[in-house]
């Protein structure tokens, strides 16, 4: 199972550094765009009856764009682009989890 933090992508970024990774890289990016496609769909699914949800949507919106451009650098074989998108992805993802409420705490 793929957990899309700051820490998986930078992991996967690293891999791009070692040519013999490069399919690793195509796999992992397709499975990342594979999952926020699906909380995209769900997202505007729900959106008319619960609002936009602080804008999930659109923000989910640009982080399928981001991978969508990072998957197209692969193939053509551009992996300096790749790499400067996935540390723009990381960054993304660094900062909407730092916007996210705490979790509850229990006493």
């Amino acid at each position: 199972m793929l957990i899309i933090n700051e820490d998986s992508i930078t992991a996967i970024r690293h891999k791009l550094d070692d040519l013999e990774k490069t399919r690793e890289v195509v796999s992992d990016v397709e499975k990342m765009l594979e999952i926020k496609e699906a909380l995209l769909w769900r997202s505007e699914v729900i959106a008319p009856c619960c609002g936009s949800l602080c804008s999930i949507a659109s923000r989910l919106t640009h982080e399928v764009g981001i991978l969508e451009d990072t998957l197209a650098a692969l193939k053509n074989g551009d992996r300096t682009r790749a790499a400067h998108l996935l540390e723009e992805f990381a960054y993304i993802v660094k900062e909407s989890r730092e916007r996210e409420p705490a979790e509850p705490k229990y006493c």
